[in-house]
């Protein structure tokens, strides 16, 4: 059987323009599963992020190797008109086109969903962008701390009597790539209902716009802007971060039932008696008195005796870990979530494989995140232009060609194993 036959995304060739990280990392995903992703970079320096940030591996940013993993790099000048004739014919055979541009430029470039809709009338086309294709910010530039910053986010990060902070991940950026993801699928499903394809637009900003949930409901309901809350749940108490003895570590009572073991648990079972505090709404109400109190009492114990005790009981609770501590962790181990990858220049790194457990067609690791145009030649072959035109699209500086290593078998074959 083939990998195309194994995998759930076997057959879908995806012509990938996206550039930095939303586009590319939902690619990512497509590829996982299966998808024949081609990603078209720019003559002469590629995806911005191959020369992004300070950590490196070997010659490699790790921006880019995070999210560039199982897909084939093609190089071309997108300036000559020749360029965009070759992005053309590719799109001819293609089942999904992605762009990340701000609104208008791939219309200005000959690329925009009225021009490819002609060439292929099935053809998914994707667009993800910062603010939306209209409205007064639609053409101005935004990355991810941006727009946590107008989304509304940051003004409930951080502490309560601090300023706005920013996520400690790229939540923008994973939002939308999440979400570009389904948007693909969802055409790609519409598709084969009616044989047809359609241009498919979402925003950073509306994805975690749509991702505010527990804090927007209040806002609508009485107008009122939510606060930040530091360590600890807007609607819910005890739910939030304790000092330990020795670190940090969450613990929750989300239902009434379960205040009684928390009080068990922490060794003060009267609490849970105490008519200050032996409801969710009165505990919200008094949650400063009730933080005192329980801040006493959960300094005195190290985390792996809270552990013990709440888990005992079915609380909420888990540890405050670093990197270190949960990338090596036994769950983390038993679930193969993390990878490695051996990449033809700078040997074997370590990843986050794909995380999505399918039965029968599994996600895996096919290829290393390319080197710019590494695979510029192969592409055009398999798409019918013959080896004379890709030496003079070469010679006339329509592409940038990469020699490749080792053969096409050991590339197709799973190459990321669990750590």
């Amino acid at each position: 059987m083939s990998i195309e036959q194994k995998s759930a995304l076997g057959g879908i060739t995806v012509v990938d323009l996206t550039r930095h990280m939303a586009g590319p990392y939902a690619s990512l995903v497509l590829g996982d599963f299966g998808a024949n992703v081609i990603k078209v970079e720019s003559v002469p320096r590629g995806d911005p992020t191959r020369h992004l940030g300070v950590h490196y591996i070997g010659d490699q940013a790790t921006m880019f190797l995070t999210w560039n993993r199982n897909k084939r790099s093609i190089c071309v000048d997108m300036r000559k008109p020749e360029g965009i004739a070759l992005i053309k014919r590719l799109v001819k055979d293609a089942d999904v086109f992605m762009e990340n541009y701000r609104p208008g430029v791939a219309d200005d470039m000959g690329l925009g969903w009225a021009e490819l809709q002609s060439i292929n009338p099935r053809l998914v086309y994707c667009s993800t962008n910062a603010w939306g294709s209209v409205g007064p910010w639609r053409d101005y530039p935004g990355t991810d701390p941006v727009v946590q910053a107008a989304s509304g986010v940051m003004s409930v990060t951080g502490e309560r009597d601090g300023g706005p902070v920013m996520v400690g991940i790229p939540i923008a950026d994973y939002c939308a790539a999440m979400l570009t993801v389904q948007a693909v699928l969802l055409g790609i499903c519409a598709r084969n209902a009616t044989r047809l394809g359609q241009h498919i637009e979402l925003s950073m900003l509306g994805s975690l716009l749509f991702g505010l949930t527990t804090r927007v409901g209040p806002y609508f309901a009485t107008g009122e802007n939510p606060v930040r809350w530091g360590r600890s749940h807007s609607q819910v108490v005890p739910n939030q971060t304790f000092k330990t003895k020795d670190g940090y570590a969450s613990m929750a009572v989300l239902l009434n039932e379960n205040w009684a073991p928390f009080c068990e648990a922490l060794g003060h079972p009267e609490l849970a008696n105490d008519e200050r505090f032996d409801t969710n709404p009165k505990r919200v109400e008094r949650r400063d008195e009730l933080d005192a109190i329980l801040n006493r009492i959960i300094e005195t114990r190290s985390t792996a005796e809270w552990g013990e005790r709440m888990h005992a009981r079915q609380i909420l609770f888990a540890p405050v870990h670093s990197f270190s501590e949960i990338l090596n962790h036994p769950q983390t181990e038993a679930n193969g979530f993390v990878i490695d990858v051996e990449h033809p220049t700078v040997g074997p790194f370590k990843q986050i494989g794909p995380v999505i457990k399918m039965s029968d067609t599994p996600g895996s690791i096919r290829m290393a995140p390319p080197r710019l145009g590494e695979h510029t030649s192969e592409v055009l072959n398999e798409f019918g232009w013959s080896v004379e035109e890709i030496q003079e699209l070469e010679q006339c500086g329509v592409i940038l060609k990469e020699a490749r290593r080792g053969d096409s078998q050991q590339r197709s074959s799973t190459i990321g194993t669990p750590k």
